[in-house]
């Protein structure tokens, strides 16, 4: 079995395969930054609109759902959870409660933004008189005092 494609000088004169040529472009990142394979899987999020038509698709489910909700005879425990809608409703609020929740939770984790001290220069707590002993370190001192 041979490849019986045509043969044919890449861009530094060496002789390659016309499908290598193809394979090796898929392989390697545009000068946009984007590699080819997230083109081909994502490549449809930068149609004109799309936010829109997404928009819109799940619009129409969720009302689906709902009216399919209509048809549903439920047995529930609790009354209210035999409305029309419920599990949509607990649902969406369930997800907007952990969305809101990560605010106070950042703010109580979050470090300022001087945690490690200011990127120009030594620590605050490091006295600068201080001379470094370490093994192969610089004295500290310029070159040629003595």
């Amino acid at each position: 079995m041979t490849d019986e494609t045509p043969t044919g000088r890449d861009t530094s004169g060496r002789f390659v395969k016309r499908a290598a040529t193809a394979v090796s472009a898929m392989s390697r990142t545009s000068d946009e930054g984007i590699h080819p394979m997230s083109k081909v899987l994502f490549g449809w999020t930068e149609r004109k609109n799309i936010g829109a038509i997404l928009f819109w698709v799940f619009a129409v489910l969720s009302v689906l759902l709902v009216l399919a909700d209509l048809a549903v005879d439920r047995h529930e425990k609790i009354g209210f959870a035999n409305s029309v809608g419920f599990y949509g409703l607990w649902g969406f609020l369930s997800f907007a409660f952990v969305v809101l929740m990560g605010w106070p939770l950042g703010r109580l984790l979050r470090r300022d933004e001087n945690y490690y001290g200011d990127a120009g220069g030594p620590p605050a707590d490091v006295d600068p008189d201080l001379v470094d002993t370490r093994p192969g370190a610089a004295s500290g001192k310029p070159e040629g005092d003595a």
